[in-house]
C-alpha cells in the first residue's frame, strides 16, 4: 500500500516471515500458559502439548528458537528497509505485548475487555509496521487496515473465542469478557445474552462498519468504483450482523469449534475494502487464509461424545 517508488523485496520477505513467526510464537506462548486448563478441556484434546506429541521442554526450546529468529529477521528488515530503528522498536514492543496478552489473557491481571482490545492492537499493528519499513509512502491506508482488522479480531475473541469455551472457562475460574458480562449458555448450547454483552456487540459491529467504510472512501479510486464497493461492503456487513443476530436470539447454537459464519463474512469484507488499495496482495492474503482454514479445520474438533452433549 505504500505509494511511490519500487518496494525492495528483501524487507517484504523478512516481514512476511516475521508475520508467520509472530503467529506461531503467540500460539506457543498461549499453549504453554493454558496447558493446565487445556488438559481439562475436551476441545483441546488434539493440542500437541495436551496429547504429549510435544513435550513442555520441547515447546520452550521452540519458543527460544522463534524469538532468536524474530530478532534476526527484525534486524534484517530494519537494515534493508525504511524507518529501521522505528520498526525495530515497534517489533520489540509488539512481541512483548504478544507475550503478555497470551500469558495473561484470562488471568484477571486486567479487565478481560482490556485484554481483548490489546489482542486487537497486537493483530492490527503489524499493518503499520509493514508499510513503514517497506517504503516512505502515506501510512493512512495502513492505519485504516490496522483499525479494521483490530476490531475484527476483538469481535473474534469476544464472541467465538469466549463462547466456545464459556462453560469450561467458568468451571476452571478463567476470566473472559463474556463471563464478566454475565453471559450463559443453555443445555443445548444456545446463547443467553445480557444487555452489557449486546451493547458491546453493537459497538463493535458499528466500529467495524465505520472502519471498513473509511478504508473504502479513502481509496485512490473513482467515485463510482468506491460507491459499488461500499454497497457490496454494506451487504456483507448486513449478512454478518444477521449471523450474529441469529446467535443472540437463540435461533442456533454456538459453534463449539468457534467457526462462526460472521467471522468469514467480516474478514471477506476487509478483503473487499483492501482490494481497492492493493488488489494483488489482497488476493494472495485471501488464498493463503483459505488454505490455512482448510489445513486447520480438524485441529479444534471436539470429540464425538462432547459434540453430542452440546447438540
Amino acid at each position: 500500500m505504500a505509494a511511490g517508488g519500487d518496494v525492495s523485496p528483501a524487507p517484504v520477505i523478512a516481514i512476511s516471515a516475521l508475520g508467520v513467526l509472530g503467529h506461531t510464537y503467540g500460539c506457543t506462548v498461549n499453549d504453554l500458559a493454558d496447558l493446565e486448563s487445556d488438559r481439562r478441556n475436551p476441545a483441546r484434546r488434539k493440542s500437541v502439548l495436551v496429547s504429549g506429541a510435544v513435550s513442555i521442554a520441547g515447546a520452550r526450546i521452540a519458543l527460544g528458537v522463534q524469538l532468536a529468529l524474530a530478532v534476526v529477521l527484525t534486524i534484517f528488515a530494519a537494515v534493508a528497509g525504511e524507518s529501521g530503528w522505528l520498526f525495530a522498536v515497534g517489533m520489540t514492543v509488539l512481541f512483548a505485548t504478544v507475550t503478555f496478552s497470551n500469558t495473561h489473557q484470562k488471568r484477571r491481571i486486567a479487565h478481560p475487555l482490556v485484554m481483548d482490545l490489546l489482542f486487537g492492537v497486537n493483530m492490527g499493528a503489524p499493518a503499520v509496521f509493514c508499510c513503514a519499513v517497506t517504503g516512505p509512502g502515506d501510512l493512512t491506508p495502513a492505519w485504516l487496515v490496522a483499525v479494521a482488522f483490530g476490531i475484527h479480531m476483538v469481535l473474534l475473541n469476544v464472541v467465538a473465542g469466549n463462547l466456545k469455551d464459556l462453560e469450561h472457562d467458568r468451571a476452571v475460574g478463567d476470566d473472559t469478557t463474556a463471563l464478566r458480562a454475565g453471559v450463559r449458555l443453555t443445555d443445548s448450547g444456545r446463547l443467553i445474552p445480557t444487555r452489557p454483552y449486546l451493547l458491546l456487540l453493537c459497538v463493535l459491529l458499528l466500529g467495524s462498519v465505520a472502519s471498513l467504510l473509511a478504508l473504502v472512501l479513502a481509496a485512490p479510486s473513482s467515485a463510482g468504483h468506491r460507491a459499488v464497493v461500499a454497497a457490496v461492503l454494506l451487504v456483507l456487513q448486513g449478512m454478518a450482523g444477521h449471523s450474529l443476530w441469529t446467535l443472540v436470539r437463540q435461533a442456533r447454537a454456538v459453534d463449539p469449534n468457534g467457526r462462526e459464519r460472521y467471522l468469514g463474512l467480516n474478514f471477506f469484507s476487509l478483503m473487499v475494502a483492501c482490494s481497492l488499495w492493493a488488489p494483488l496482495a489482497t488476493v494472495v492474503v485471501a488464498v493463503l487464509t483459505a488454505v490455512w482454514l482448510v489445513l486447520t479445520r480438524g485441529l479444534v474438533a471436539l470429540p464425538t461424545r462432547e459434540q453430542e452433549k452440546i447438540a
